[in-house]
């Protein structure tokens, strides 16, 4: 069963324990548009939040003492 774990205006974050996934559900803030399903299991939320770490990363400028461009 899907369960609201963050809201906000025009974004809001569920889980679903049971299946191991989340769903973000995008908006304009309308209430005619439909909003946008994204729908993710664990393994593409570990990459996507991978993925998310390295862009800060780049944001900071930080060196990473490996290698990260194998993992592309």
């Amino acid at each position: 069963m899907w369960e609201s774990v963050w809201k906000k205006e025009t974004l809001e974050i569920q889980m679903n324990p049971e299946r191991k996934s989340i769903m973000l559900q995008m908006s304009e803030g309308t209430e005619t548009a439909a909003p946008l399903h994204v729908q993710l299991n664990q393994s593409e939320l570990f990459e996507l939040l991978h993925t998310f770490l390295n862009i800060n990363r780049s944001f900071n400028k930080e060196t990473m003492y490996y290698d990260d461009a194998s993992r592309v």
